[in-house]
């Protein structure tokens, strides 16, 4: 089926799409876990889906079954439980270091594949899974053609060298000295996270900030922006409250809560009606307009003429969905007619 021509050379919109991710938008790519069945747990099931529960008992802690956050938290700061502590985020960086996407699509590839290099998708989870994603998906549609990715608690995928100020996968070495990476800490005390003490994190933070302050778009996948992470919530607010085009940008969530509950977490970052909430990726502006979501949203709103839906099609390989995504890239590089795209 040939669509008629979206022309981005002229109808573009340049500001940057933001994609925040949070422990829901896996646990909803994820639901039966990951390649090999390994389970995706959160935080009110952490202690018991890892199985760490022994190492309580070893130490003479005792545990039932408190959020996770709550208990790190108070086991860091007591100072007296130094190699529980240890080996807790030994096991944490384990389990989540082996988790493996399935060879099949996942909500990871769409959310990469629907982006442009302007726009940029953050995570607040430890897993791997949209490293992975971005990696096989960069070998198809090149890397000069794929959104950034920050990983604002740090990940199990990426490292750091401090000395030369470099990042990247945690299994090579930097470019300037050879050295290994360090990988990135996983685990911080709740009540008390300093994002801009960590370099690593600080440096994730400020290229989310710089993106959230130009978005025309923005959408939460999973994430509901608790009060126990107020530094978080914080470093979002006021960047957003200094974008210039707010007034007429959109806030997208996707969560299983009910409207009300998200559009109460979001009310500071809503302005005026400008909300949209799904239970569903696929019902989303990036899922129905891939890599053209701002471009798509300004002609609908600003320019009055909405373009036609190019929705992905569901039920492709892997490959199928990369070389559809490829006609989107080719067209903006300007390589297709004025025919269109083909489906």
């Amino acid at each position: 089926m040939a669509l008629p021509a979206l022309d981005v050379s002229e109808n573009k919109n340049n500001s940057p799409h933001v994609v925040i991710l949070g422990a829901g938008a896996s646990f909803a790519a994820f639901p039966n876990g990951d390649k090999n069945g390994r389970k995706l747990p959160l935080m009110y099931n952490l202690v018991e889906v890892l199985g760490i529960g022994y190492l309580f008992e070893k130490h003479g802690v005792k545990y039932d079954g408190e959020n996770f956050e709550a208990v790190y938290d108070q086991l860091s700061k007591s100072g007296q439980h130094e190699e529980l502590v240890q080996e807790i985020e030994t096991a944490v960086e384990e389990y989540f270091r082996d988790m493996e996407l399935p060879d099949e699509p996942t909500i990871y590839d769409y959310l990469i594949l629907s982006h442009r290099p302007k726009d940029i998708i953050a995570t607040f989870n430890w897993d791997p899974f949209l490293a992975q994603a971005y990696q096989r998906n960069m070998r198809a549609v090149g890397f000069e053609n794929m959104p950034r990715i920050v990983f604002l608690h740090g990940s199990v995928s990426i490292g750091a060298c401090m000395p030369c100020k470099t990042k990247g996968w945690v299994y090579n070495r930097c470019d300037s000295c050879g050295k290994q990476f360090t990988p990135s800490k996983l685990l911080y005390p709740v009540s008390d996270k300093n994002y801009s003490a960590d370099p690593l994190l600080f440096g994730e933070w400020d290229e989310l900030q710089r993106h959230v302050k130009h978005a025309y778009f923005v959408t939460v996948f999973g994430y509901s922006a608790p009060v126990t992470d107020a530094e978080a919530r914080k470093l979002l607010l006021d960047v957003w409250q200094e974008n210039q085009v707010k007034d007429f940008a959109l806030i997208e969530v996707i969560d299983i809560k009910s409207s009300e509950e998200v559009k109460a977490s979001w009310a500071g970052f809503i302005v005026r009606e400008n909300y949209a909430i799904y239970n569903d990726f696929f019902n989303t502006y990036a899922a129905v307009h891939p890599r053209r979501s701002c471009d798509a949203y300004a002609m609908a709103t600003l320019q009055q003429s909405p373009w036609q839906d190019n929705p992905f099609i569901k039920g492709q390989t892997l490959k199928e969905l990369q070389e559809w995504t490829l006609n989107l890239v080719k067209e903006e590089q300007g390589v297709l007619s004025s025919k269109g795209v083909t489906k």
